[in-house]
């Protein structure tokens, strides 16, 4: 489910033309009707673009609201009493920065319409209560709510939609897989590493021993809960060392995109689940660690805390902590409160990366 926070309070409280693929996947036109068929009773809402299909029964417990390329799902008793009442919604983009960077939006496919226009199908979710909040959920609300996400969708007028499209890092990254494969077999040194934004730490693994192939992996994972995966190289290891990243890739308007890479000076994780971390160590005397958000359609990792160990600032008391975009701006706080802080970003996923020797082209 996409993130329906703000970013600051969660660390106060401590954020071309695509070819039609995938046929059994879409739905179009006067085919849609069967592939929905089913034995419960169903309402199908259209716009004209694309539909959704709603089981007959919860009829009465909402009200719909379309245009052209959306359709929005309110809960009908709390509309009409003055609280908002909005459950799901389903709209179609032509564009990825229109919606990449708005809480409560997941890309779940793709649609291409009868000009070939290629659209990013989004599901929104509301980002704060709609329904009295002094009373509990109810119970057809929460009905609604929780039909978006299997909800079926379908084109319309000469359109198709693909499920999942645009979503997985096995569809989108084989190039990236490729050229890593061809460095190591190539060889590249460092400069030419670097020359192409990849990490130099692959040279270094290659003069450590042979069989580079099957110590450097690769994951797939959405990193800031958009909807789209990343894809995450890095280091097949165990211990501390496991799930370290050297390099980060993530789709930008519908193309692999490089974020950052890592070195011995800067390892990368991903860490309490939708942030990226880095720690850093410039020697004993300064060391620490940074907590980034992936911005959504963007190579932008947005800072969000920094925990810096820092003797050259001040020696008899080096432990500081920093809050928001602001690299300049540092608090003194104790080396209990340091620790304790920073320790709680411990929470690294330890990914099992697949051998890129196991990689199929």
């Amino acid at each position: 489910m996409k993130k329906n926070f703000m970013l600051s309070a969660v660390f106060i409280t401590i954020l071309g033309l695509a070819p039609l693929t995938y046929a059994e996947n879409s739905v179009s036109g006067n085919n849609a009707e069967n592939v929905q068929a089913t034995a419960v009773k169903s309402t199908t809402i259209k716009n004209s673009l694309f539909s959704i299909t709603l089981p007959e029964n919860i009829k009465d417990s909402y009200i719909k609201s379309t245009s052209k390329d959306s359709i929005m799902i309110y809960h009908k008793d709390s509309k009409q009493t003055g609280f908002g009442g909005f459950a799901f919604g389903i709209k179609a983009y032509k564009n990825p920065n229109d919606y990449a960077q708005e809480t409560g939006t997941t890309k779940i496919g793709e649609l291409t319409d009868k000009k070939r226009m290629i659209y990013d199908v989004v599901l929104l979710r509301p980002t704060d209560v709609q329904y009295d909040s002094e009373n509990d959920m109810p119970k057809s609300y929460e009905v609604l709510y929780n039909l978006a996400d299997n909800i079926k969708i379908s084109g319309n007028s000469g359109s198709v939609y693909y499920k999942n499209k645009g979503t997985k890092g096995k569809d989108l990254y084989k190039d990236v897989i490729k050229k890593h494969i061809t460095s190591i077999r190539e060889k590249w040194d460092s400069k030419k590493l670097t020359s192409e934004n990849m990490s130099n730490m692959y040279n270094v693994t290659a003069q450590i021993g042979k069989d580079v192939l099957n110590k450097i992996g690769y994951a797939y994972y959405d990193i800031n809960n958009d909807g789209i995966e990343e894809l995450l190289i890095g280091e097949i290891s165990t211990g501390e060392n496991k799930g370290i990243i050297y390099d980060i890739y993530t789709m930008v308007d519908r193309k692999p995109n490089h974020v950052v890479s890592g070195n011995y000076k800067n390892r990368y994780f991903v860490c309490n689940d939708y942030f990226v971390c880095d720690e850093f160590a410039e020697d004993d005397e300064e060391y620490g660690t940074i907590v980034y958000f992936l911005t959504e359609n963007t190579t932008n990792l947005l800072r969000q805390l920094e925990y810096r160990y820092d003797e050259k600032r001040d020696k008899e008391k080096p432990w500081f902590v920093s809050y928001g975009i602001d690299k300049g701006v540092f608090e003194y706080v104790s080396k209990e409160v340091f620790y304790e802080k920073r320790n709680s970003l411990s929470k690294y996923k330890k990914f099992d990366f697949i051998p890129l020797s196991e990689f199929e082209q």
